[in-house]
């Protein structure tokens, strides 16, 4: 047997991804909002880049250029001379009587713009609360560092003796502190359990209302029988505490009420979240139109001066020449994958609409099934091409703002040989207990039933998953006794 080295070529066919290939990847699945943001990143890296506006306006003094370029040069020296400086004329107002005083003109103008808005946080709340308190400066040392313990929820994550450490007093000093920060706004802040942030609370309503058996039989409640008030043991409370079922239940209403993280009413440190379409659907006659929302915005285009330099610079200088023709091809290809991104989010959700037609014209309960393979074969690209163009994206609709992600629902098989989508199936389950009698309400099983009278078949399994998707509780917790 020889052993050694030797050199072949073989030619082979392989499946690379180029950069360019990889970055119209990237392009297609952005959402518009951070496609801005990517267009901004390549402006700056790429100076052959710019913005061009649809309407290519002339510069706001372009007709004087030209009126001024017509004149003679002494011409356009007296007529400079004897411009008017409106801004000086209209601050005179000598002649009805008022001298305003001279101002000096070199001091900065400050603008609204400059200053930036700050919202307070929870913990900023609380902190304002703290020193407009009655407290001394050793207790609301001790007072900072419990509230420096106090998570976004509202509750206490330090036990009271690190407190009592980190400040150098007792556990009866610290314990005083907390009491008087658990009576701060939101109420129940400061807690460290459940069932001590619910009873907070009801000593609040014990305060503002008259003493009652409901508060009383509240407090029991929470005390003895909490686990069982979140799995609606009503009857087995009633047996136990020895009263009616219905003053149990009215009772449990009082403690629903209450809240079990106050400090979520704060929303924490980041604000609110919102949606922005990359599309919309109107009706216009009898028939939906599609617009997606990047062709109002500016195009992207070269700038012609690097144009120019590239057809007359020196061949000598290759660096430069090699530099300009690089960036011009990245550029040109970035362009051209935005406007694929646009021809291809159009056809996608312009077959959404032919698919869906029913759902825009009559709403939820007519969505029917629809797979990303369907719209791939309706338009004639790959099927992860459609995923990565519903990925994340945004619709306004005439009956809502959706996730594309939506329109694509599983089927369920119906007696008609059609299926029935998984969200049309929900919104039907959601109306079949809106409509229940409380006192009665309907089992996963009956509703199972009911829905294959209608023609859907599915299982009570399958009904239980799709209300607890929906949010839904089960019938022994919907149960009411009045």
């Amino acid at each position: 047997m020889k052993i050694g080295y030797e050199m072949s070529l073989k030619q082979v066919q392989k499946l690379v991804i180029t950069p360019e290939l990889r970055q119209a990847i990237t392009i297609l699945q952005l959402p518009w909002m951070e496609l801005e943001q990517y267009i901004s990143e390549e402006m700056l890296e790429n100076p052959l880049l710019e913005f061009k506006e649809k309407d290519e306006e002339r510069g706001p003094d372009s007709a004087d250029i030209q009126e001024q370029d017509e004149l003679s040069p002494n011409e356009a020296e007296e007529k400079t001379n004897h411009d008017i400086d409106w801004q000086l004329y209209f601050e005179d107002a000598s002649d009805i009587g008022y001298v305003a005083p001279r101002e000096s003109r070199d001091e900065p103008e400050v603008s609204f713009e400059s200053f930036i808005s700050y919202v307070g946080t929870f913990h900023d709340y609380l902190m304002f609360q703290l020193h407009i308190s009655s407290l001394g400066e050793d207790r609301m040392k001790i007072g900072a560092l419990i509230i420096g313990g106090i998570d976004d929820d509202g509750y206490l994550r330090m036990k009271i003796s690190e407190v009592a450490a980190m400040a150098g007093v007792s556990c009866a000093e610290a314990e005083k502190v907390l009491g008087v920060i658990q009576q701060f706004d939101p109420v129940g802040v400061g807690a460290r359990t459940l069932e001590e942030c619910l009873l907070i609370q009801l000593e609040t309503l014990k305060a503002t209302d008259s003493p009652s058996g409901r508060l009383e039989l509240a407090e029991k409640l929470i005390k003895e029988h909490l686990d069982d008030v979140a799995q609606g043991g009503m009857v087995k409370i009633a047996e136990a505490l020895e009263v009616g079922v219905l003053e149990v239940q009215d009772a449990c209403d009082l403690v629903r009420t209450l809240d079990p993280k106050p400090g979520r009413q704060f929303g924490g440190e980041r604000g609110p979240a919102y949606i922005e379409p990359d599309a919309s659907i109107e009706r216009v006659g009898g028939e939906y139109v599609v617009t997606v929302h990047d062709v109002s915005a500016p195009r992207l285009s070269i700038n012609p001066l690097y144009r120019k330099m590239l057809s007359q610079v020196d061949c000598q200088q290759d660096g430069a020449v090699d530099y300009v023709k690089s960036k011009l091809n990245s550029a040109l290809w970035l362009i051209r994958s935005i406007e694929q991104r646009r021809q291809t989010l159009q056809k996608v959700i312009e077959c959404i609409v032919k698919f869906q037609r029913d759902f825009l014209d009559r709403g939820v309960k007519h969505l029917r099934p629809l797979t990303l393979e369907d719209v791939a074969r309706e338009i004639g690209v790959h099927e992860s091409t459609v995923s990565r163009a519903t990925q994340g994206k945004y619709v306004a609709t005439p009956r809502g703002t959706f996730e594309l992600k939506f329109f694509f629902t599983s089927g369920i098989p119906t007696v008609y040989g059609k299926g029935a989508s998984s969200e049309s199936v929900k919104k039907m389950i959601r109306e079949i207990i809106e409509g229940e009698d409380p006192k009665k309400p309907f089992s996963d099983r009956v509703i199972s039933e009911m829905l294959r009278e209608q023609g859907i078949i599915i299982s009570r399994r399958t009904v239980a998953k799709y209300r607890e998707e929906e949010r839904i509780a089960a019938s022994t917790l919907r149960k009411r006794f009045c």
